[in-house]
């Protein structure tokens, strides 16, 4: 196995590991905004050891990484809300895959061999049995057990929108290390970008929000904050020695581990889940192997 490999599938266990302990809490708006302001104290501290971010067309890219990752980060708070972890988590990651690899084999001329080919193919065969039966809902029942129609921000496939969001921030990273970006400095530079959309997401008064989490979820949020760091940092280095089909599709190995957390959440998991995230976890053994 080579070092992007490893690289990529220790963050894909990482981001699995922060995506749990997020769904785990209650006001996911206020968790991710203290854990992401955890996540840029860390990244501000890093980057004081790094080299200066180069002007031009990388700090053009890590912008646009940032927009996607603010809008990525509000979608995901939605998308745990609607759906639990296992089924929410084969989605985005899912289809940001399918998303990158189409841009990836149009636009960047991206080619494969037939192992990462076969690797992807089972990824994605894996992929649909994870999501069978994770369609939204679009009616509610009110205390007489009448259906009602659910307002339309709950009607939304967050999910599918979280996922063209992550596939957005992955090829926009791509594109900035590959202008000669410093990892450690892009993701500080979007970081800063996507803050304020979780700031957005509080409302008009967020500080008893904020308080009220800080108090109930302190070790929580820092433990989010550092995993969340580390996991998108690793995978820019993973990303930066590796394609972008190639890098998203084994990143998605985190749907294995997002199946395991989803399980001791004591979440539902129906045998055909099961068995999808066993495919997923073998696809990704078939794609690292280059």
């Amino acid at each position: 196995m080579n070092s992007s490999a490893v690289l990529l599938l220790t963050s894909a266990f990482l981001h699995a590991a922060w995506n749990a302990i997020a769904k785990h809490s209650r006001d996911k708006e206020a968790f991710l905004f203290l854990a992401m302001s955890v996540s840029n104290i860390v990244a501000a501290a890093m980057v004081l050891q790094s080299q200066v971010f180069l002007p031009g067309e990388p700090i053009i890219w890590a912008i646009l990484a940032g927009v996607f990752e603010g809008t990525y980060l509000l979608t995901l708070s939605k998308a745990l809300t609607q759906n639990n972890l296992g089924r929410a988590y084969a989605i985005m990651r899912g289809g940001a895959m399918l998303v990158v690899w189409i841009f990836s084999t149009l636009f960047f001329g991206e080619t494969a061999t037939l192992l990462q080919m076969t690797g992807a193919g089972v990824i994605f065969a894996g992929l649909l049995l994870l999501n069978i039966g994770s369609s939204v809902s679009t009616r509610n029942t009110d205390d007489q057990g009448v259906p009602v129609e659910k307002p339309l921000w709950q009607r939304v496939p967050w999910s599918w929108v979280c996922a063209v969001c992550i596939a957005g921030y992955h090829l926009s990273y791509h594109k900035a290390l590959h202008h000669g970006a410093e990892p450690r400095s892009l993701f500080a530079v979007a970081m800063v970008i996507s803050w304020p959309f979780l700031l957005l997401a509080l409302g008009r008064k967020p500080s008893a929000r904020v308080k009220k989490v800080w108090r109930e979820q302190k070790k929580g949020i820092f433990a989010v904050g550092v995993f969340s760091f580390l996991s998108f940092v690793i995978f820019l280095y993973g990303l930066q020695v590796s394609a972008p089909g190639f890098a998203i599709s084994l990143r998605n190995s985190s749907i294995f581990f997002a199946i395991l957390f989803s399980f001791f959440l004591k979440e539902s998991l129906t045998r055909v889940q099961i068995i999808g995230a066993l495919t997923v976890g073998l696809g990704a053994i078939f794609l690292s192997w280059s």
